[in-house]
């Protein structure tokens, strides 16, 4: 009795029960978990092995990979010996950083442009961001190649020879290569517009209001307000940018990677290759950084905030007015209102200047799209015939018929949906949970994540390449969609860091009250997350699935690489000029008259084989505008 009576006087043990800020840290950490366990095996491992391999030579036998230690052999070989590498390293950083200054400028203009009260914006938005389409893939390339969107006659204007004559050849032939290329670096401004006008449409309009009752002009509202308000995104832009000409796919600096890469003579292959995706990556990390001093160093003055009028001007009396019919009488106020606007933003000329302005630029961004139409459309007479240029004198449409025979469309239309649907699918579902993790919780750890996260977007592809494919290869997986799923699936697809912090910037905005309210009701974070979060989020829902849907239909380089056997209609593209000579060469017929035929079959394969983005552009045009409106990107 005595026993009995001790056990049930002893403590009954509880459970012990977590507040809110141990289930917010358990909940982040698990949000967040699939980008952690995949940046640590097709991050972080295969950057540790790159490394590894770039001071070994490294040979390829039946038993596998060996390699031999050489220390700095191969960073010395890359100096010394073998300099193409810096030599194309030279050459992309000197147009590079032109492109990048040009694209960013064109892109806040028009942004500004699209973010004010103009008929048909949504036209002419749905122009400007249609590139971001096809950009990604072999069809600039291709366009480049054969001089769609290159204006090689602009050297024959005469303010060109003018501008040479007066300030020097250098100076003529640069002027000259920047307007040559200027639809081209056009093209490559789309997703930087959007994030542009993203950031306009979250500024508060009292801080315009206020400096114009204070005096400021439409010029002074743009260097006082609006670029400072953009400061973040702008270097956000000039890294994005930078980023993707480095990686693009007619970039020679990654040509000479990727063909070092399988270069069996002695001091090449692997090793070598490895040595020179780290002295790119070293080359970029340091322009990096550069651009990051330069906006956020320590060293430049502490700005002002204009959130009021209180010492956005030091005087209230901004110009002294001479009178004149058109500023002392109540008729000339009304012209030069009604001619110039108020405060020179909205008068006729602004307005005829801002029409004249979008059209010329909207017809810039379709002309490529226009020559490849007509083109494709002339005959083998309308080719051959010198004095037909772009319009065709009939239409003939047996070009589509031999490029939908040469691609193999079906067959090669099945594959692309597959490749890119499928990892599109992982990608959006895994970067969108951990998007909600960093927006809705506080964990441990988590500004190291944000951190590696941003850090991962600059690292190029040419750094993980190799031990990925190693990687692939002893797993048996190449030559598998699963090279593409399985990244995929664990947040570490094609450029995954913009889309976490789409969905970040995205979620962030939507209002605590809301969990509140389902917490109350019982519903766990992962409940409030499928049934309170993704309902109220379908637009950028399709935002991300159209991006990361056309980046893994346009990828080639990687796809090549990893998938070597495959038949996309990207794939088909790049392999359409050797295809078609070889299906429809003729006995006895010169190259050249090859050539000029198979141009009007290119162009219409060309078309054929971005129909379908196109098509998917259109159909949810109307969500993703509606999308990009009411995104955050701008406060990444």
């Amino acid at each position: 009795m005595e026993e009995t009576k001790v056990l049930s006087n002893a403590p009954m043990k509880q459970k012990k029960r977590l507040n809110n800020a141990q289930r917010d840290n358990l909940a982040g950490l698990a949000f967040v978990s699939p980008w952690i366990i995949g940046f640590l095996v097709f991050g972080a491992f295969p950057m540790i092995y790159s490394l590894f391999l770039s001071f070994n030579k490294v040979t390829i036998s039946a038993d596998g990979i060996l390699t031999d230690w050489i220390g700095v052999g191969n960073y010395q070989t890359a100096f010394t010996t073998d300099r193409t590498m810096i030599q194309a390293l030279l050459s992309f950083l000197k147009e590079s950083l032109i492109m990048v200054f040009i694209i960013n400028v064109f892109a806040v203009l028009f942004a500004v442009i699209l973010n004010g009260n103009i008929k048909g914006r949504g036209f002419f938005r749905t122009i400007f961001f249609l590139p971001v389409v096809i950009v990604s893939g072999p069809v600039m390339s291709e366009l480049v190649d054969k001089n769609v969107i290159v204006m090689s006659t602009i050297g024959d204007f005469g303010i060109v020879n003018l501008i040479g004559t007066t300030l020097g050849a250098t100076v003529s032939n640069f002027i000259v290569r920047t307007f040559q290329n200027l639809v081209y670096m056009f093209w490559f401004s789309g997703v930087q517009l959007i994030v542009y006008l993203t950031v306009l449409q979250k500024l508060d309009k009292s801080m315009y209001e206020a400096s114009q009752m204070d005096g400021a002009s439409v010029w002074e509202q743009f260097w006082k307000i609006t670029l400072p308000s953009l400061k973040t995104a702008i270097f956000i832009n000039l890294v994005y940018t930078f980023i993707l000409l480095a990686t693009f796919d007619n970039n020679g600096v990654i040509n000479v990677i990727k063909n070092c890469m399988f270069d069996t003579q002695i001091g090449k292959g692997f090793g070598f290759s490895s040595a020179l995706a780290w002295l790119y990556f070293l080359a970029l990390a340091i322009i990096i950084a550069i651009l990051f001093l330069i906006f956020f160093g320590k060293f430049r003055k502490k700005e002002k905030k204009y959130g009021s009028i209180e010492g956005y001007f030091t005087t209230t009396k901004r110009y002294d007015l001479q009178p004149n019919f058109f500023n002392s009488t109540p008729k000339g106020k009304k012209i030069k209102r009604i001619v110039l606007g108020r405060n020179l933003s909205d008068g006729i000329i602004v307005k005829i200047f801002t029409y004249v302005l979008l059209g010329v630029m909207s017809f810039a961004f379709l002309y490529p799209f226009i020559y490849m139409l007509l083109i494709s459309l002339q005959s083998p007479d309308d080719v051959l015939n010198p004095s037909v240029n772009l319009i065709p004198t009939k239409l003939y449409f047996q070009n589509f018929v031999k490029a939908f025979k040469t691609i193999g469309f079906f067959k090669a239309l099945g594959q692309s949906v597959l490749y890119a649907l499928v990892p599109t699918l992982l990608q959006v579902a895994s970067t969108s949970l951990v998007g909600y993790g960093l927006a809705k919780f506080k964990f441990k750890g988590k500004k190291a994540v944000f951190g590696l996260i941003i850090a991962s977007f600059i690292i190029p592809s040419q750094i993980l390449m190799i031990p990925t494919y190693v990687t692939y290869s002893k797993l048996g997986l190449l030559g598998s969609i699963l090279t593409f799923a399985l990244p995929a699936t664990f947040a570490q697809g094609l450029k995954n860091a913009i889309f976490i912090l789409l969905f970040y910037e995205f979620f962030i905005m939507l209002p605590v009250e809301l969990d509140e309210a389902a917490m109350l009701d019982g519903a766990g974070r992962f409940k409030i997350f499928f049934r309170v979060a993704i309902p109220l989020s379908s637009t950028i829902f399709i935002v991300a699935f159209i991006f990361s849907f056309v980046w893994y239909w346009n990828e080639t380089y990687l796809t090549s690489l990893y998938i070597a056997n495959s038949s996309t209609l990207p794939m088909q593209l790049s392999r359409f000029a050797e295809s078609y000579r070889s299906v429809y060469a003729s006995a006895g017929q010169s190259s050249s008259y090859t050539d000029k035929l198979n141009d009007a079959v290119y162009m219409a394969g060309t078309l054929i084989s971005i129909l379908p983005l196109l098509l998917l552009y259109f159909v949810l045009q109307k969500w993703f505008v509606q999308g990009i409106d009411k995104t955050g990107l701008g406060g990444m």
